[in-house]
């Protein structure tokens, strides 16, 4: 194939899989030059080890040299982001982690329990993947159970609104914030085991300023929501097409049938923000000059058949190989460890009782959202 000949996007010829030309190109090289859909000269990383070396190395950076950097938010680089990681990941420690595990279990299986008292056809989209996320997520960040139907609400509008109504998107992340600032005080008055209460703590420690403080909890709330529901949506039509959940209510099982879940999904949500060259650098060969924009494809590395053995084969069974579905280096997604959580949960409640569960629409017939940003099905009935 002529690298200098194609432009961006690729069409898909399967929600399910990355564009065809990802492999076709990375048989030439793992970085290949190309052109975004606005013309935008670039280069286009398809390889796994090219993949890390970009997203690790402090010379790609996420904003252009130049360009006006907001450093209360997650999306910058340098200390103002290692300041804010650094909070975020203090407030999901292994600790907090290990007290949360038992309810996201509870959570999971009394959204399946109510699926099956409703009765089979049932739908897992809205069924289990959306209430469980929007569950875990207030969870995590401490939401009252009687603001969690207001909560929910917001989540949805955040994360949808925004781009199919930019005024009721923006005001939906106003009333956000909002509301974010008011239990952020009630947090202050009466701390409890939570996300918002650390943050609160490390705040009041003089590490973060208030706008911060929302800021980083508002970040987690909008960019795990969509991500989340996605990915056990789409990794539970996987799985049952594959050949059911037999077995997956063993934990070591379902923990290597999410890993691969996860190495194997495509879409949207699998492709790493812009990063931009701020010095010259080699990469597998080549000379990408300082200014330049590298776009690293995720879906693409983890099918790099350097690393993953027949890697377009779906095989829930396969000894995990570290992947990057959530980015890699010092911008990977600090929700990774709840969001995996969540996904064996779900397949291990639906594994112990709904041993039977089978999809009742081909996955090539199932409807998918057309949200520009993180695609999946709009449902995916099921019967047991």
């Amino acid at each position: 194939m002529d690298t200098q000949s194609f432009a961006l996007p690729f069409q898909r010829t399967s929600p399910f899989a990355p564009p065809p030309e990802y492999a076709a190109l990375r048989r030439d090289s793992p970085v290949v030059r190309t052109t975004t859909g606005a013309g935008t000269p670039a280069w286009l990383v398809l390889g796994a080890a090219e993949a890390q070396r970009v997203l690790a190395d402090r010379r790609f950076a996420i904003t252009r040299e130049g360009d006006e950097v907001d450093t209360e938010s997650l999306l910058c680089d340098g200390e103002p982001h290692a300041r804010l990681r650094g909070a975020l990941s203090r407030g999901l420690s292994p600790r907090t982690l290990d007290r949360l595990r038992p309810r996201v279990d509870g959570l999971a299986h009394g959204l399946v329990a109510d699926l099956r008292a409703g009765g089979a056809p049932g739908d897992l989209v809205a069924g289990l993947s959306r209430p469980l996320t929007r569950a875990v997520i207030a969870e995590v960040l401490g939401v009252p159970a009687g603001a969690r139907s207001r909560f929910d609400a917001w989540a949805e509008s955040v994360s949808v609104a925004i781009v199919d109504d930019l005024d009721g998107g923006v005001d939906a992340w106003l009333e956000l914030i909002d509301h974010l600032g008011g239990l952020i005080a009630d947090k202050r008055a009466d701390p409890g085991a939570d996300l918002l209460s650390e943050l609160v703590a490390i705040r009041d420690d003089g590490r973060l300023n208030d706008r911060e403080l929302v800021l980083a909890a508002a970040a987690l709330l909008s960019g795990g929501y969509l991500t989340t529901i996605n990915s056990l949506s789409i990794g539970l039509v996987k799985l049952l097409a594959h050949g059911g959940l037999g077995g997956l209510g063993d934990e070591a099982a379902a923990e290597r049938a999410v890993e691969e879940v996860l190495r194997h999904q495509a879409g949207l949500s699998g492709e790493a923000i812009p990063r931009w060259a701020r010095a010259d650098v080699e990469l597998a060969g080549l000379r990408i000059a300082a200014g330049d924009m590298v776009l690293v494809r995720l879906e693409a590395a983890n099918r790099d058949p350097a690393v993953f053995d027949d890697p377009d084969r779906f095989d829930p069974t396969r000894t995990p190989r570290p992947h990057v579905r959530f980015g890699y280096g010092p911008h990977r997604c600090i929700g990774a460890a709840v969001a995996r959580m969540e996904l064996v949960a779900a397949v291990r409640a639906l594994a112990d009782q709904l041993p039977g569960l089978a999809l009742s629409t081909p996955p090539e017939e199932l409807p998918w959202t057309d949200h520009p940003i993180d695609t999946g099905p709009e449902r995916v009935p099921a019967t047991w």
